[in-house]
């Protein structure tokens, strides 16, 4: 069983320290949800970003997601509406705000993208 998080990805702008090229399906990502170790280091989760309505995101765009986990998620931070920190290594590309977590059953869940994209959560 996997858990996965929808969110709702804004991803900055490249001028303001965003990525130069688009996020695509099947996109590794590092998420912190605020925590920090010994108050200087984030806490970072990885997952893999399933995009719902479109197949890549452009810097300075906004979509729904769906946010594979791979790691054990923070009891506070999931909530719907908490806002998280999309990072690629110190430096945040982006923002996400959780609209619901879900568990998902599928044996390979991101073996097929396609699937992934329009599974029932």
């Amino acid at each position: 069983m996997s858990v996965v998080i929808r969110l709702h990805v804004d991803l900055a702008e490249t001028d303001r320290g965003g990525r130069r090229r688009p996020v695509r399906d099947g996109y590794r990502a590092s998420l912190s949800f605020g925590r920090r170790r010994r108050d200087v280091e984030p806490i970072v989760h990885d997952a893999v970003l399933v995009f719902e309505d479109v197949d890549e995101l452009q810097p300075g765009a906004s979509a729904v997601a769906r946010a594979w986990m791979f790691d054990e998620l923070p009891r506070r931070g999931v909530d719907d509406d908490a806002v998280i920190a999309l990072l690629e290594q110190d430096r945040i590309i982006g923002r996400a705000r959780v609209l619901s977590a879900h568990e998902d059953e599928t044996l390979q869940p991101l073996a097929d993208l396609a699937d992934a994209k329009r599974r029932p959560l």
